[in-house]
């Protein structure tokens, strides 16, 4: 009976994972598992991302107790024992030096390699080197995935302009009962961790991809709004001139500051794209890679600064085009493994359809031997 019981929430799955409904589904494998442990439910489970529950009872889970993983397990995360990951790529000493860097600390900006002074364009700078190089696509290393989330709560943290405020006036705190009874310590927990606004995996989609984040418990990731308002009502139709000012003053506050910003705030060196400030076209010594700047260019910077400039535009250029290549192949697999789990024919042909000219041109293109000797 629990069998058949099991098979049924099996197919409730697959029906919910053909809708998008990866949550339901979530719901419905583990209690198939719990009835009855099947082959066929682990694999889903893996394919959501999920572990699949472990039995006290069962060999399996005594196994992987024991430091043994699952098929499932084998699939997701390198091998800690030796330099080969289990599915046959090489960790190097690179990946090994990145987790490193990261391991172990607590300090978000110690952890992203910035000063408390930093600004927003260094805080991307930064996230964007580490995430590309601690991402599970790209590093095998032992302990690569637990430094990839990391470095995306510092910087979902940092970039947040009322939550970096929480953070440097109470810094970290952790759940343990020795820091417990401080007054701060349970606000800035709940302030942090029971909101789980948005993963490190959807911080990098939408930072490098455009991709927006799943709404969680009801509540929209706000990472992009640094401020955030409460239109009230009072309904009082009486309401005196003082009072709608008062209102207003959140709104005023805000342009105020936008405008200070933007004074203060040097703008950047260049530009992909024309427009009113950037109107110069040049190109890249070696890649011929367009760019545009302003009037004043040539008269600001030297020809060594010009050649330094450029270096970093194609870097930036290359790493774009990795990226584009990783979302696109995520992307692809995503199609096939709908495929594979509801047979619907539709998925494949997206899938085979896909463009990846991104990861040939991001195989193709050569940066100067100049840049790879920089640091």
């Amino acid at each position: 009976m629990n069998r058949d019981e099991a098979v049924r929430c099996i197919n409730i799955a697959k029906r919910c994972i053909a809708d998008g409904n990866n949550e339901k589904a979530d719901k419905f494998l583990k209690k198939s598992l719990a009835l009855h442990e099947t082959a066929l439910a682990k694999e889903l489970l893996a394919g959501l991302g999920r572990t699949p529950p472990k039995s006290p009872t069962s060999p399996s889970s005594s196994s992987t107790t024991n430091g043994d993983a699952t098929p499932s397990e084998t699939r997701k995360r390198p091998n800690t024992g030796g330099g080969t990951e289990s599915n046959g790529k090489d960790v190097t000493a690179d990946m090994i030096a990145a987790v490193n860097k990261v391991k172990g600390k607590k300090d978000y900006y110690t952890i992203l390699g910035c000063e408390k002074t930093a600004t927003e364009p260094e805080l991307k700078k930064a996230y964007r080197k580490l995430a590309l190089a601690l991402h599970p696509d790209k590093n095998c290393a032992p302990g690569a995935n637990e430094a990839f989330k990391s470095v995306g709560n510092a910087y979902a943290v940092l970039s947040n302009k009322e939550k970096r405020g929480q953070f440097d006036k109470y810094g970290f705190q952790d759940d343990s009962p020795s820091t417990s009874h401080r007054g701060h310590s349970h606000r800035y927990n709940r302030y942090y961790h029971d909101d789980e606004d948005i993963s490190p995996e959807e911080l990098f989609n939408m930072f490098f991809g455009g991709m927006q984040p799943n709404n969680r418990n009801g509540r929209r990731a706000t990472f992009y709004n640094n401020y955030t308002r409460e239109q009230t009502t009072t309904g009082d139709n009486n309401a005196s001139i003082v009072s709608s000012l008062l209102q207003m003053s959140p709104l005023l506050l805000l342009i105020l500051m936008s405008v200070l910003n933007s004074i203060f705030t040097e703008d950047p060196a260049w530009s992909y794209h024309r427009n009113g400030q950037y109107k110069v076209e040049r190109s890249t010594s070696w890649n011929t890679i367009r760019y545009y700047v302003k009037g004043e260019f040539t008269e600001k910077y030297t020809s060594q600064k010009i050649l330094h400039l450029e270096f970093e535009i194609e870097r930036d250029y290359k790493q774009d085009l990795q990226i584009k290549c990783i979302n696109n192949q995520r992307r692809k697999e995503q199609l096939m493994y709908q495929y594979r789990v509801t047979g619907n024919t539709r998925y494949r042909d997206y899938a085979s359809e896909m463009d990846l000219a991104s990861c040939k041109d991001y195989n193709d293109f050569k940066l100067p031997q100049y840049i790879n000797s920089r640091p």
